[in-house]
């Protein structure tokens, strides 16, 4: 018999990772160590919940996390709720994949203003469940890279602008490296918090961070690589790891090193990394929306890869806070000018 149960990073665990790491589709974002790293970031509270049959077998999974800007009276006007690829179901059955939703509905829809689905994979399977919720599908852009392919086939897809960089970069002597100690990974966090800043995008918070490298790397789930010159790290990136599958997370560089190229480096020399290492898929990350400038996604490009329209998922449910939220955060912004 199915049903649904509420799950939290402490229980069901070997059930929970083994439906995860054996799903073609299972990321980082699906485990119960992922909702531990949630449970101990401030503003952040994830949710999990899973369908299960006979013997506690997992048949399907989604895990969510509801985020704050601010505490006290102000959370209400900025909770969010963000799903990273989710409903994750065995044979993409879509009875499953409604249970899912439904129960997911039925618990946080009071609690957020909105809820977003990042699809990380092909989730056409499910759209008709999100239309009968009210979720709105938009086209959002994704760049997968085919690991399987050759050598050579994966290096001429990169342009030869963003090859000679490189060159540029090897005669002045920068390296590429995996780090492993947090003093690496504290250097690579102020890389990415400036970076954030000076592109004036948000991002989490340090706690997030220092729980990500507390649960995460230990795992091996979470991997980070950096550019140096002279022993000084001018560029850094974090990539999240799950079986074959290799996801580009955050990514920042030292300003003052703009001209040793650590943004084309690093990704030009992680392609090969993760080939040389049996991955066979590398999620470039989010390109954007279809039509719509993006320098982001033109720089990604040009290291080869598949562009592909997985879109998005999303659904207001407190139309009124939606407004006020988006009124206050254009006055603070307005402010902080």
């Amino acid at each position: 018999m199915k049903r649904v149960i509420l799950t939290s990073q402490s229980n069901y665990s070997s059930q929970w990772n083994a439906f995860v790491l054996n799903h073609p589709h299972g990321q980082v974002f699906h485990l119960p160590a992922m909702v531990e790293v949630y449970e101990n970031t401030p503003l952040y509270k994830p949710f999990a919940c899973a369908v299960v049959g006979d013997d506690d077998e997992f048949l399907g999974v989604l895990v969510a996390c509801v985020q704050r800007e601010f505490k006290g009276f102000l959370g209400p006007f900025t909770s969010r709720s963000i799903l990273m690829g989710c409903p994750l179901v065995k044979d993409n059955d879509a009875t499953i994949g409604m249970q899912l939703l439904t129960f997911y509905e039925q618990h946080i829809a009071k609690e957020v203003i909105y809820s977003q689905v990042r699809n990380l994979y092909d989730m056409s399977w499910l759209r008709t469940s999100f239309e009968q919720l009210n979720y709105k599908y938009e086209e959002h852009l994704d760049i997968l890279h085919d690991l399987t392919k050759s050598e050579d086939f994966i290096r001429q897809g990169i342009s030869k602008n963003k090859r000679g960089n490189i060159s540029k970069s090897l005669h002045k002597g920068v390296v590429f490296e995996e780090a492993f100690d947090y003093e690496s990974f504290n250097i690579a966090v102020k890389q990415i918090l400036e970076t954030y800043k000076r592109i004036g995008l948000p991002a989490p918070s340090r706690h997030f961070f220092d729980n990500s490298f507390n649960i995460l790397m230990p795992l091996g789930l979470l991997k980070l690589f950096v550019a140096k010159e002279d022993e000084h790290i001018i560029g850094s990136r974090m990539e999240l790891s799950t079986g074959k599958h290799l996801y580009d997370w955050y990514a920042g560089a030292d300003e003052n090193y703009k001209n040793r190229y650590p943004n084309d480096f690093i990704p030009y020399h992680l392609l090969f990394w993760a080939k040389d290492n049996e991955y066979d898929l590398f999620d470039f990350g989010g390109a954007g929306k279809p039509n719509v400038p993006y320098g982001v996604r033109d720089h990604k490009l040009k290291f080869g890869g598949e562009l592909v329209n997985y879109g998005r998922y999303e659904k207001v449910h407190k139309p009124l806070l939606m407004l006020i939220g988006r009124l206050g955060f254009y006055i603070l912004k307005t402010l902080k000018r």
